[in-house]
C-alpha cells in the first residue's frame, strides 16, 4: 500500500486545534486561540504568543497536551513569545558588534574602528555615504556607543540634516550663546547624519561649514553620513563639498543577499528554522532589499503574517518608477526605441519586474513592445552582469527596489 500522504501546514493546525477542543474548556479556549499564530513545518509546529502572561498559560494548560499528538507525528512544539524576541533585539543596540560585516562595508567599519581608537586624531570629517537601509545611521550610533564608556554623555553630540535645516543653522547664525552652541563646543565627538537636507540650503551649507572648521581646529570628531558622496551631492557649495571629503570618505553598498539573510535570522531565528530556504530566499530577494526592509520583514513574521512571494508591486509601477529615475517616459521604456540609455532603463525595469510581479518573461515582453521570452530573459542577464560588476548601478537598483515597495 502506498505511503499517508502527510498532511498539510492547514491540516496539522487545525488537527492541532480540534485537539485542544476535545480537552479544554471552552471560554478558556475561545480566548487563547486569538492570541496564538502558528506555523507549520516538516520538523517541527511553531505556537507565536505576543507576551509572557499567555505565554505560561499556553505552557501550563496546551504544550502538554500538543508535545504528546505532535510526538505521534514525529514532530516538535517550540513556543515562541514574541515580545521577549523583539527586546532581545533591542536590547542589544546598535553596536558595532551588532553590525554585521559585508564586502560592502567592510572599509567603513575599518574606518569607523580607527575613529574609536583615537577619536579626533584621523579620518576627520569621517564621511559614510551609502542608499538608506545600509547601516550608516547604525554606524553613527556604534561609533558613539563604543566611546561612551571614556567619555561623558554630554560630550556625544546628536545632528541631522532636517533638524539643521529647520531651526539649529538660523540659531547659530545668530550668533547668541544658546544651548546648540554650548552643546558643540562641549562635545568631543559629533555626529551629523542625512547631510543631503542640506542642498540647496545656504545658510544650513554656511553653519556646517563653519562646524566643520571649528571641530577640526578644536580637534573634534566629526562622523557625517549622507546617501551621496561629497563630489554627487546636489546644489552644495564647493567649499563645502572641500570641507566633508577632507578627512576620509569611505562607501557603504546595500547588503549582499547573505547579510540580508543573516540578519533576518538575527532577528527572527525560531520563526525563519521553519521556513524552506528556497522560500526564504526568495522572501528576502524580493521584499527587503536592504537593511531597513529586513526589519519591517522580521516584524511581520513575528507578528504571525503569512509572507509569501507573489506580486508584490504592479508593472505599471516599475515602468512609473524606472522612467522617473533616468529621466524618460515610460512609453519610451516600453517602447521600440533603442538608444542606450533607454535600453539600459528598459534592462533595468524588466530585472526589477521579474523580481517584485508575477508576470512571466511571455508577459512581461508582450507589455514591452511585444519582445519574446529570449529577448526579455537576455535584457535580464545583462542587467544582472551589470550589477555585479557595477557597484553605482547595483546601488540604484536598489533604491529603485525600495521606491516600488515603499510607495507602491
Amino acid at each position: 500500500m502506498p505511503a499517508a500522504a502527510e498532511p498539510s501546514p492547514d491540516q496539522t493546525i487545525a488537527h492541532l486545534r480540534r485537539t485542544l477542543q476535545r480537552h479544554l474548556p471552552a471560554p478558556f479556549l475561545d480566548v487563547m486561540l486569538t492570541m496564538v499564530q502558528w506555523r507549520s513545518s516538516r520538523k517541527r509546529v511553531t505556537a507565536l504568543i505576543p507576551n509572557r502572561i499567555w505565554l505560561d498559560l499556553f505552557c501550563e494548560h496546551c504544550q502538554a497536551l500538543l508535545e504528546q499528538t505532535l510526538d505521534e507525528q514525529g514532530r516538535q512544539l517550540v513556543t515562541v513569545c514574541q515580545q521577549e524576541v523583539v527586546a532581545q533585539h533591542d536590547a542589544r543596540g546598535q553596536t558595532m558588534d551588532s553590525f554585521l560585516a559585508d564586502p560592502g562595508n567592510e572599509f567603513a567599519i575599518r574606518a569607523c574602528r580607527q575613529v574609536i581608537a583615537a577619536p579626533g586624531a584621523q579620518h576627520n570629517p569621517l564621511y559614510l555615504h551609502g542608499p538608506a537601509g545600509c547601516g550608516k545611521s547604525h554606524l553613527l550610533a556604534a561609533v558613539t556607543a563604543a566611546l561612551q564608556p571614556m567619555i561623558d554623555r554630554d560630550q556625544i553630540l546628536h545632528l541631522d540634516g532636517p533638524t539643521w535645516v529647520s531651526h539649529q543653522a538660523q540659531e547659530l547664525a545668530d550668533h547668541g550663546p544658546g544651548p546648540l552652541r554650548q552643546a558643540i563646543e562641549k562635545a568631543i565627538i559629533i555626529t551629523f547624519d542625512e547631510v543631503d537636507s542640506c542642498a540647496q540650503r545656504p545658510l544650513a551649507q554656511e553653519q556646517l561649514f563653519h562646524l566643520i572648521n571649528n571641530a577640526i581646529e578644536w580637534g573634534q570628531q566629526l562622523i557625517i553620513a549622507g546617501r551621496q558622496a561629497p563630489r554627487q551631492l546636489p546644489a552644495t557649495e564647493e567649499r563645502l563639498i572641500s570641507r566633508l571629503g577632507w578627512g576620509l570618505v569611505a562607501q557603504i553598498e546595500v547588503p549582499m543577499l547573505e547579510t540580508r539573510l543573516a540578519f533576518l535570522r538575527q532577528l527572527a531565528p525560531t520563526i525563519v528554522e521553519d521556513l524552506d530556504h528556497d522560500e526564504l530566499v526568495r522572501m528576502v530577494d524580493t521584499l527587503a532589499p536592504d537593511m531597513r526592509h529586513v526589519v519591517r520583514l522580521s516584524n511581520r513574521l513575528l507578528e504571525g503574517e503569512q509572507v509569501g512571494g507573489g506580486e508584490v508591486a504592479s508593472f505599471d509601477r516599475v515602468l512609473e518608477c524606472v522612467a522617473r529615475h533616468y529621466g524618460l517616459r515610460p512609453g519610451d521604456i516600453a517602447g521600440k526605441r533603442r538608444s542606450r540609455p533607454v535600453a539600459q532603463a528598459r534592462q533595468a525595469a524588466l530585472m526589477l519586474a521579474r523580481r517584485l510581479t508575477s508576470y512571466s518573461l511571455e508577459a512581461l515582453g508582450g507589455m514591452i513592445g511585444g519582445r519574446d521570452h529570449s529577448t526579455v530573459l537576455y535584457s535580464i542577464r545583462q542587467a544582472e552582469e551589470r550589477c555585479s560588476k557595477d557597484p553605482a548601478f547595483a546601488q540604484e537598483i536598489g533604491q529603485l527596489s525600495q521606491e516600488i515597495l515603499l510607495d507602491g
